[in-house]
């Protein structure tokens, strides 16, 4: 027995006694540090790409605050540094050699200059495929309102890339801090928008921002932080930033609101459209400052154009009513609904028939820009259709209820007679009880 334990030991390599093992611990233990210190004093320290290129910089002991911004960039992680977009010589301790004739040294680059020296690497397919961006965005620029004013106008006022991406500091566009984040871009925007100085010289208005912030869409970006809603380069563009033609305004508003755009095409509006005679979308909604639409745009907005006697008036009013009373129909239902369930009635089935209920309220949304009464009416019957029966339902559930409770009282009264009785009958067994034992005590 003792000779086949030592052959298993031998077989699994186990220490034939606690001192043995002690032994092969501290071996191990020595091994690893040993290994620790090699790694730690004689494995050259590597930096980081950005550390490595400032060491290599001389620009950097005059222009020290530029370099504490540029730290964080995304550009100075991909060793893009000074020389890059100032051109010069980095390597230079002299001053004058490093600006000599033959560097390529600009200084401080004025607009015309920065979108160019941007789109060396934007515009490089070679150097921004590794990236995954896109390399169209200096040849957009040069179609946008404030490309052409830059180089065609020589106008310096207008925007150029650094002055919406920033300068020294710029960061990826996924970044929350962006100032092209989509959260922050309408503020980007202000700030030569909301000029009013500036804004004044090309006849544009200031206040498109405080009129954004208040719009359906301001509303949706800013208190339900939604960021797929439409900002500023959502419906203007970004790098081809313009702003759209009154024959574009349909297929910019269309992009999101894809059902509204494809009703609206089949609708009295469209013709006039075609013809030049009405401007889509912005003629009943407006553009920066939309609002949510509602039944009582109608009121607001057909007067513009038709008279409140005419016959085009009195249908767009049946189809503002029936929205109207759409929407307060469903409301009430499910009220009733809730109410219904706080009281004890099961009402699975009638709360995902008023799912379906809202479906199609939702599909009367884009369908009202039709403006045909009997396409929408026919949805309209459905939803009404769909609550009363709901309501009918509800209402026969809560009868059901109500009598079963009514049948409950006969019971409640048994049971209290059948208690009475017990206890009067309580009572005189007790009483027997005590007038028995009083008599044999006797």
């Amino acid at each position: 027995m003792i000779k086949i334990e030592k052959s298993r030991k031998r077989y699994l390599n186990i220490p034939n006694n606690t001192n043995a093992m002690k032994e092969s611990e501290i071996s191990r233990a020595a091994t690893i540090a040993g290994i620790l210190f090699v790694c730690l004093f004689f494995v050259p320290f590597v930096p980081p790409a950005g550390a490595a290129a400032a060491e290599e910089n001389s620009c950097i002991r005059c222009h020290a605050d530029y370099w504490e911004e540029m730290k964080g960039s995304i550009h100075s992680q991909q060793k893009i540094v000074c020389n890059k977009c100032h051109g010069g010589d980095p390597a230079q301790s002299d001053q004058q050699l490093a600006k000599a004739a033959g560097t390529g040294y600009i200084g401080v680059p004025n607009k015309a200059q920065i979108a160019e020296m941007c789109g060396q690497c934007h515009a490089s397919v070679e150097t921004m495929n590794f990236y995954g961006i896109r390399t169209d965005q200096l040849a957009q620029y040069k179609t946008s309102a404030h490309g052409k004013k830059l180089i065609q106008d020589r106008d310096e006022r207008v925007a150029v890339c650094s002055d919406c991406h920033g300068y020294h500091d710029v960061i990826s566009v996924s970044n929350p801090t962006s100032p092209v984040y989509p959260l922050n871009l309408p503020k980007t925007c202000n700030k030569c928008h909301g000029n009013k100085e500036l804004m004044k010289k090309y006849g544009h208005p200031s206040d498109i921002f405080e009129t954004y912030s208040e719009s359906v869409h301001g509303k949706a970006l800013y208190e339900k932080k939604d960021l797929s809603v439409a900002n500023c380069a959502k419906c203007h563009g970004s790098h081809g930033a313009i702003p759209p033609g009154v024959s574009k305004i349909g297929d910019t508003c269309g992009k999101c609101h894809i059902n509204e755009k494809k009703y609206f095409l089949e609708s009295p509006h469209a013709r006039l459209t075609q013809d030049g005679k009405f401007s889509e979308c912005i003629t009943c909604h407006g553009y920066h400052g939309i609002k949510h639409a509602g039944p009582a745009l109608y009121d607001q907005v057909c007067i513009k154009c038709h008279d409140a006697a005419s016959a085009i008036h009195k249908t767009v009013a049946e189809i503002a009513t029936m929205l109207k009373t759409e929407g307060e129909t469903i409301k009430e239902t499910e009220n009733l609904v809730k109410q219904a369930a706080v009281e004890g009635i099961f009402v699975e089935n009638e709360q995902a028939s008023l799912k379906e209920a809202n479906t199609y309220m939702l599909e009367i949304g884009p369908l009202q820009h039709i403006l045909n009464v009997s396409k929408i009416g026919e949805v309209y019957k459905k939803v009404k259709t769909i609550t009363d029966d709901i309501k009918g339902k509800v209402l026969k559930k809560r009868k059901s209820l109500q009598w079963r409770k009514y049948a409950l009282y006969p019971l409640w009264i048994f049971i209290f007679v059948m208690v009475v009785a017990l206890w009067i009958k309580y009572k005189q067994l007790m009483k027997e009880k005590n007038l028995n034992q009083g008599t044999k005590r006797g």
